[in-house]
């Protein structure tokens, strides 16, 4: 990707105190300009179902399986039983089997069609960001002290490049199920309310009582518009993505690889992939609430807890909408609605969150030369979709009743896969301390752990059309995110050091630190649901870092 970032800010702040009232106001602008060339899948993506099918693939051409007419034949239970072949369509696999593979999944961006003068991928889009706030601290009392305030933003985002009647999905403006009106809606109405007390309960300054509320917006990023300015079937197109069982029928192209499937075709092409926002987009949203109360219980030492409470609603989501069924207009939509497309991928808002725990732990202050503290986190975390980190993929759970031969989800807007979040840690302790010992010598120590996060046990996947631009997982009903992964986490770190001082202005300071002390296998187990069609930017899987030893020597002067 090249990419040049400009931002202009302007901001103000003005502060009057008063009395017992210290308050202030001011807002921001922040102009951002994002040129850019951005070239996702513009070299095809491909997805074979093991490294055997995809060497055979990768060969040079020839009888017994070799060369991009490749064909996996497999029994009912999906054991191989031969490769072979074939010019499309494929009709000599075996008695009793069929062609399962090896080259699962294609699919390639960025594809010009000449009618206008875009590179593809490329753009230069504006954000325009206004802020607006006032807020009090009111000492009401020597030991009640009160913020409340108010806080305006708008976002607003950049025009089309193309008039969206122009477009591939022009046609289809004027269906009240189509998703999208083909522009991006400003995000105009962001009041986010804040109120917090901090109260020394009996006004000796060894107990305190602290609550906080307020609703935050989060604003969209530029990547994720812009998808929907360039990808348009005007400027650029999303060819695919092709399955096995069409490349093999003939209906779809098989690429050579490494190559991919060139375009010479001018004007509007049949079957483009396009991406759109929908006309019922708004920024996420969250409403926060705190409550946390502190005492001392010894000199220097205090214990706490806090319960935190934290729901989002209009959550950023990414569904396909020609080739799988989705909800719109409160109502399920059938798949195929707009067959002049193959692809229609949406960025939409109807994703939710809730987040609920209660830390409790014990602090002690700096004295007698150690400190330390430790906490204990008991929290739940649920969502319906996980997906903001990967805009390619459609990860919506469908139950699994059946209409018309068609897989859908019997209850609105994935409100039966509402469950445990990808990011749901249910038990977490941190452990922290600092000591100066005996003859200057400084020791470091900390301690973290967490049970392991939840993920989908996939019983299997489908595609509900051919045309469908990502699998549609179809898990037991009722089962997202209900077993765990095996990425439960213990580090033992530790630190010593011990500085030389000349003289006062020099110092030379050796350190040992050591990380990960037991050698915890710490597994890294992103995923989400089964490994192959896992696109959220983790690139990192299996053993975590192992014990290591570092020494460093410091010399300040």
């Amino acid at each position: 990707m090249d990419e040049t970032f400009w931002r202009t800010q302007l901001r103000d702040n003005f502060s009057i105190v008063h009395g017992k009232h210290d308050i202030k106001f001011g807002g921001e602008w922040i102009h951002s300009l994002n040129a850019q060339t951005f070239r996702g899948f513009f070299t095809g993506r491909y997805l074979f179902d093991s490294v055997d099918g995809f060497i055979r693939y990768a060969s040079p051409a020839g009888p017994g399986g070799f060369g991009p007419n490749t064909a996996e034949c497999a029994n009912a239970s999906f054991t191989i039983d031969t490769f072979v072949t074939s010019t499309p369509p494929v009709t000599n696999c075996p008695a009793g089997t069929s062609v399962v593979g090896p080259l699962l999944f294609y699919e390639q961006d960025g594809l010009p069609t000449g009618l206008l003068n875009i590179p593809p991928g490329a753009s230069s889009i504006t954000n325009q960001d206004y802020a607006l706030f006032i807020q009090d601290k009111w000492q009401v009392t020597r030991n009640l002290t009160v913020n409340y305030g108010l806080r305006w933003e708008a976002q607003i985002f950049p025009s089309t490049v193309v008039p969206p009647s122009k477009t591939a999905y022009g046609q289809y403006l004027s269906n009240p199920n189509f998703p999208s009106d083909g522009t991006e809606h400003n995000q105009t109405a962001e009041f986010q309310p804040r109120l917090g007390i901090a109260w020394d309960v009996r006004g000796n300054q060894k107990s305190v009582l602290r609550a906080s509320a307020g609703i935050y917006y989060a604003h969209q990023n530029m990547l994720t518009q812009v998808g929907s300015i360039t990808t348009n079937g005007v400027q650029q197109f999303l060819l695919g993505p092709f399955g096995s069982s069409n490349i093999a029928a003939g209906t779809d192209p098989a690429p050579v690889w490494p190559g991919d499937l060139k375009s010479n075709l001018a004007g509007l092409q049949a079957n483009s992939g396009v991406r759109v926002f929908s006309k019922d987009y708004h920024n996420p949203r969250v409403y926060v609430g705190d409550f946390a109360y502190e005492q001392e219980i010894h000199p220097s030492w205090t214990a706490y807890v806090d319960f935190n409470w934290s729901k989002g609603v209009h959550l950023t989501d990414f569904i396909e909408a020609e080739g799988a069924p989705y909800f719109f207009n409160g109502k399920l939509q059938p798949a195929g609605q707009f067959p002049f497309l193959g692809s229609l991928f949406v960025t939409e808002s109807e994703a939710k969150s809730l987040y609920r725990g209660m830390t409790i732990g014990m602090r002690k202050r700096m004295s007698n030369h150690w400190q330390l503290e430790w906490n204990y986190v008991l929290s739940e975390d649920l969502d319906n979709d996980s997906n903001e980190r990967d805009p390619f993929t459609d990860r919506r759970l469908f139950n699994t009743a059946l209409v018309g031969g068609v897989v859908v989800d019997t209850s609105p807007n994935g409100a039966a896969t509402y469950s445990f979040s990808d990011r749901d840690e249910r038990h977490k302790f941190n452990l922290y301390s600092y000591a100066e010992l005996p003859h200057r010598f400084i020791v470091n120590t900390r301690l973290q752990a967490h049970s392991p996060e939840p993920i989908t046990p996939v019983s299997g996947f489908c595609t509900t059309s051919p045309t469908v631009a990502m699998p549609v997982f179809i898990p037991p009903a009722g089962c997202r995110n209900s077993t765990w992964k095996n990425n439960e986490y213990i580090s033992w770190d530790w630190r010593v050091s011990r500085p030389f001082r000349f003289g006062e202005r020099y110092a030379l300071t050796p350190t040992v630190e050591m990380f990960n002390t037991t050698n915890y296998r710490n597994l890294v187990n992103p995923l989400t649901t089964t490994a192959l069609f896992d696109f959220d930017g983790f690139i990192r899987q299996g053993e975590g870092d192992p014990r290591q030893l570092q020494l460093s020597l410091r010399f300040v002067f």
